[in-house]
């Protein structure tokens, strides 16, 4: 068996469908171009998407385990590891498809409101354990590297059901656990309950984690039993998300694991281009995933097109998207770039021929980044428990139970502000996540560095921390017709944070819907104002930004808003982009990792510390190129010697670098220009 996690490489895996009515055509297409790409590994894709089957017979599925076989010998010939991925564990959605008369006796979910699926299977269901058993069976005697699971395997989004599996038997299962009958409307009214957190919904997440746990155990099991050597792969839909279904991510990993290496492939944001800020989301889902699971988890990122062609995906935004990948230190990515109706990949061929010529710089970005060091930046908190605590308002929905902090940490890092979930000096707070600490984790972070938005500041206010973070009170959110006096913008009038007379900043957040919702808040004495709410006279009516520092030495941010609803479009500005950053040096005291500065908007920049050099780099997200930008770092030591990564995968001098050292701090101007075709990256050394 190839190894597949070489440390010096960027991963290729092609997921790749090779249609029963296409197969020879499709097949020997793939063994003449896929070493022209290449590509280290394919990942059979098997009854997909528009040709599923749905549940697929086991006659269908013996009847193609023959072209299986003839795919992994083909691919091992040419030195390319052969992976399979079945298309369906439980079911996506339903599509039109019902498998309860091919498959009698199958029990398929319910929803959260009562609707039922007829295809996308619950997971206790025993007539879906057998025939997937028997499936797994026929899939695992072909001996593929990586059996991958793929996303279906969660308990939302099967469409028509939105959340949960509310069927009978795990309404009866849940009634066994509390002692007493429990209908589902009941059962979802608890879960729901606004305020205080029902004692039944942290139980009801907590069954569903053991059915997950015990289901992904199952799948590791089947397989294994065939073919032990097989590893299992996880896709996942992002952390977040996932704590509405209440998972623990170490627990599940183990069991699917099953004491062999564990895959991941965390999900990008873009299936189809339309943004190029959804990168900010993909770096979150890589770091965010990793965290989550436990170590040694090898990751390989999902690059999805859909319903792709260029029309769908641009070849130069794929690469970027394989960059963003190997930058934040992923070991690979999985490539669903071609259709799955038999469609040649020739019609297609430009994707093959960028993959082939970026693979010297992939292959030294994912060098660097894979070594052992760690991504610095602000601290951002993640709690699988979440939605198990979270209070709602009345009139929520099961989404709402959905983990907070994305606006926080897409906010950071649009105003040149890295984010990490490994340890940092600050930590941001953002809507409920404050909950998830406990008072003795909030004595010693208030000792340090916080930034807390105004619901986060709340909860402390409402927890007894009031003396530590300098409020007085702080009113619930509110959209600015709910409030006593009009709000028109916020004034940037304090000069330490970035501000001057008369600079204003439009309250019309997030967009011109001005549904952002705003804290007015009343700061203690001994607190700084760094920005107010006016009125259309320019009348200061409520501090809407303050500084403290208090008697532990910590110092703490309050920004008056809830960060939920009003991170957008209209909170972005070069005027946030100075409070921002002025925040996070007040709140470093000069020893924050970086900030990255640039002559347009919409930079992603990292910062990555090994024992030898430090590797710093960033991404355009905007279609203006920029004549300059600088990194700003806290930094011991002599000034290093700076070189940059080249197409060719060299690390080379670069002319137009400028650095200046002062106070423990490194500052690296470059005028070379950066466009968004290309990322900038630097090894300090």
């Amino acid at each position: 068996m190839l190894n597949p996690t070489l440390p010096d490489q960027a991963w290729y895996s092609l997921r790749r469908t090779l249609p029963p009515w296409r197969f020879q055509e499709t097949l020997e297409e793939l063994c003449r171009l896929a070493p022209q790409f290449k590509i280290d590994e394919v990942i059979v894709k098997i009854d997909t998407e528009e040709f599923s089957h749905g549940h697929p017979s086991l006659e269908w599925a013996a009847a193609y385990q023959e072209k299986l076989f003839e795919v992994r010998r083909r691919l091992e010939e040419l030195g390319i590891v052969y992976s399979l991925n079945p298309w369906i564990t439980a079911g996506h959605a339903d599509r039109g498809r019902d498998d309860r008369d091919r498959l009698p006796g199958l029990e398929c979910m319910v929803g959260d409101d009562g609707s039922e699926t007829h295809h996308c299977a619950c997971f206790l269901s025993p007539v879906w354990r057998e025939h997937t058993r028997k499936l797994w069976t026929i899939y695992a005697q072909t001996h593929p590297h990586i059996m991958w699971v793929e996303d279906d395997i969660r308990t939302f989004n099967h469409e028509p059901v939105r959340f949960g599996c509310f069927c009978p038997r795990h309404m009866k299962l849940f009634s066994e656990r509390v002692g007493r009958e429990v209908s589902r409307e009941e059962l979802v009214r608890a879960i729901l309950q606004p305020g205080r957190p029902h004692p039944w919904r942290a139980e009801y997440l907590r069954m569903q984690q053991e059915v997950m746990i015990e289901t992904v155990a199952f799948l590791a099991k089947v397989t294994h039993e065939v073919s032990p050597e097989t590893c299992m792969g996880l896709m996942s839909s992002g952390p977040r998300q996932h704590c509405v279904e209440g998972r623990d991510w170490k627990r599940l990993a183990e069991a699917l694991a099953d004491h062999r290496p564990l895959y991941s492939r965390p999900p990008m944001a873009n299936y189809c281009e339309e943004s190029m800020r959804g990168f900010y989301y993909s770096q979150d889902s890589i770091k965010l995933t990793r965290h989550a699971l436990p170590e040694g988890v090898i990751e390989q990122t999902e690059c999805e097109s859909v319903p792709f062609t260029r029309f769908s995906k641009s070849v130069t935004f794929t690469f970027l998207e394989i960059a963003v990948s190997m930058a934040y230190g992923s070991s690979g990515v999985t490539l669903n770039l071609f259709d799955h109706a038999g469609t040649p990949m020739q019609d297609e061929i430009h994707y093959g021929t960028m993959l082939a010529e970026k693979k010297p710089f992939l292959n030294e970005l994912a060098r660097v980044a894979n070594r052992p060091g760690r991504y610095r930046g602000v601290k951002l908190l993640h709690r699988d428990e979440f939605s198990m605590r979270k209070v709602l308002p009345a009139g929520a929905s099961y989404q709402d139970l959905a983990e907070d902090g994305f606006p926080m940490m897409s906010a950071l890092e649009s105003m040149g502000i890295p984010t990490t979930y490994e340890e940092s000096g600050i930590l941001a707070l953002s809507g409920q996540s404050a909950r998830m600490l406990s008072d003795e984790e909030l004595r010693e972070w208030l000792t340090r560095g916080v930034l807390l938005d105004g619901v986060a500041a709340g909860i402390l206010l409402e927890r007894g921390f009031g003396a530590e973070i300098g409020l007085k009170r702080i009113a619930p959110p509110a959209v600015r017709v709910q409030l006593p006096w009009v709000v028109s913008a916020e004034e940037f009038h304090n000069v330490e944070f970035g501000g001057a007379p008369r600079k204003y900043l439009t309250a019309t957040l997030p967009f011109l819907s001005a549904d952002g919702r705003i804290c007015p808040l009343e700061a203690a004495e001994g607190a700084q104002v760094i920005s107010s709410w006016v009125d259309p006279d320019t009348n200061r009516t409520s501090p809407a930004m303050i500084a403290f520092e208090n008697a532990g030495g910590g110092r703490v941010i309050v920004h008056g808003m809830e960060y939920q609803s009003c991170c957008g479009v209209a909170f972005c500005h070069p005027f946030r982009r100075e409070q921002l950053q002025s925040a996070i040096r007040y709140l470093g005291k000069g020893s924050e990792a970086m900030l990255f500065q640039c002559d347009g908007a919409y930079p992603l920049a990292w910062r990555r510390d090994m024992a030898d050099s430090t590797v710093i780099g960033c991404f355009n997200l905007n279609l203006d190129a920029w004549p300059e930008c600088s990194f700003d770092l806290g930094w011991q030591g002599a000034v290093p010697r700076v070189r940059v990564l080249t197409a060719s995968g060299n690390w080379e001098d670069c002319s137009g670098i400028e650095m200046t050292q002062s106070a423990g701090r490194l500052r690296i101007t470059c005028r070379n220009r950066v466009e968004h075709p290309f990322p900038l990256v630097l090894k300090l050394e």
